[in-house]
């Protein structure tokens, strides 16, 4: 009995070091704002996590994370040390930060499931709501009060709310999405339009592309599972009303769209690249531009200069330090997860990193916002960037993989 009120004791101590993620985030945003630089306070704070993680995993020893640990360890002393004999001192601690953010989340991964599979660290679907409160209360109501950070420096509109990265809080919105559409499903009407409202208030007021995309993409995966299961029944009338319904609040959807900094920003970057026919879309250019950021473009050149690099570079990776200018600066980087982990991290780089999903996944029954989320996760990684290597993102993607207990919303 005590055993287990110190298992549930300690499983509450790691998400409130969780619960200060938000809080951390706007700290690094008004660091930058303010200082020009993120606060090594963050760092450090995110550094220790991954410390205290670590040392509990090593009260007993798992032979798994032995193996990882050995070969994720040789790997970073061999990769610095080619960054030091390639690019000199000046890069290191570039580098360094840099495996941090990128590592972060295998690291992380490989410690909760360790922890889950030994009693001391559950999943609760309500903490992950209260994660999503807590971002949606820093980006809407600093919004509401007109005291937030543009999410764009000029040109396009939105506002961040007390965030930096655009791009980072879309992807956690969108991550953690689907379980607040399932969790609403069961509560009072008057409850679920606050929280749909607020939600969707929080994805518009970005003005950026990805959450939208993501939070339709959402919508899609629950009609059809909604659907198919009265078809499954022949439950003709309800399907009807259902589907009336469906239409009417697609059209309110698409009203309230068009007032919204997304769809300005869309009109204000197909002004920009002389688009006024659909068909004039269809070049390499106006997709790489529109859809991609330019994203398909820094693939071109990364890929370039990883074909110049040497063969152990090609292995161990190229690093980010920029060594054609004279001070250290950081490469221009895909936004691409996928891809910049390969160039920048080379084929044993890429290895160590899904390593840890070979070694601890568990088959196991995905419900239904867990599954929505894992897709998000996969796409967004490919086509936005900064989820599987940024620490604010990331650490949300290892607590979706970790089985949940069981207070599934059906």
């Amino acid at each position: 009995m005590i055993e287990d009120q110190k298992k549930e004791w300690l499983s509450k101590i790691i998400w409130l070091l969780m619960m200060m993620n938000p809080f951390l985030d706007v700290i690094t945003s008004f660091s930058n704002h303010m200082l020009g630089h993120s606060s090594y306070f963050v760092f450090v704070m995110k550094f220790l996590f991954l410390v205290f993680l670590f040392g509990l995993c090593m009260k007993k020893l798992d032979k798994r994370l032995v193996i990882y640990m050995s070969i994720s360890s040789l790997y970073i002393l061999v990769f610095l040390g080619l960054q030091f004999r390639m690019k000199g001192s000046g890069f290191l601690f570039l580098e360094a930060q840099s495996l941090f953010r990128t590592f972060y989340l295998p690291f992380v991964f490989s410690f909760l499931m360790i922890l889950y599979q030994r009693g001391l660290f559950k999943v609760k679907r309500k903490n992950l709501i209260l994660l999503l409160f807590f971002y949606l209360s820093f980006l809407v109501f600093p919004t509401l009060a007109g005291v937030s950070f543009d999410s764009y420096a000029h040109s396009k509109q939105g506002n961040i709310g007390w965030f930096y990265s655009t791009n980072e809080v879309g992807g956690i919105l969108a991550i953690l999405g689907p379980f607040l559409f399932l969790f609403l499903k069961n509560h009072k009407w008057w409850i679920q339009v606050v929280g749909f409202l607020c939600y969707l208030s929080g994805i518009l007021v970005l003005g950026t592309k990805v959450p939208v995309l993501a939070f339709l993409f959402m919508v899609l995966c629950f009609l059809i599972v909604f659907f198919r299961k009265l078809l499954v029944k022949k439950d003709w009338k309800k399907i009807i009303y259902s589907a009336i319904g469906t239409v009417l609040c697609t059209l309110l959807l698409f009203s309230i769209v068009w007032q919204s900094s997304f769809y300005k920003n869309i009109r204000i970057h197909l002004e920009f690249l002389g688009i006024h026919e659909v068909q004039d879309l269809f070049t390499f250019h106006h997709i790489d531009h529109f859809i991609f950021s330019e994203r398909l473009s820094f693939l071109k050149n990364t890929h370039e200069l990883y074909q110049e690099v040497s063969f152990s570079e090609k292995v161990v990776g190229m690093g980010i330090g920029d060594v054609r200018v004279n001070s250290p600066r950081s490469m221009k980087m895909i936004e691409m997860d996928y891809f910049d982990i390969f160039y920048h991290y080379g084929v044993w780089g890429s290895l160590c990193f899904v390593l840890p999903f070979l070694l601890f996944y568990k088959k196991r029954k995905y419900q239904l916002d867990e599954k929505i989320s894992m897709w998000l996760v996969l796409l967004l990684s490919f086509f936005s960037g900064h989820i599987l290597v940024s620490p604010s993102v990331s650490v949300l993607v290892a607590i979706v993989l970790v089985p949940k207990e069981e207070e599934v919303f059906k």
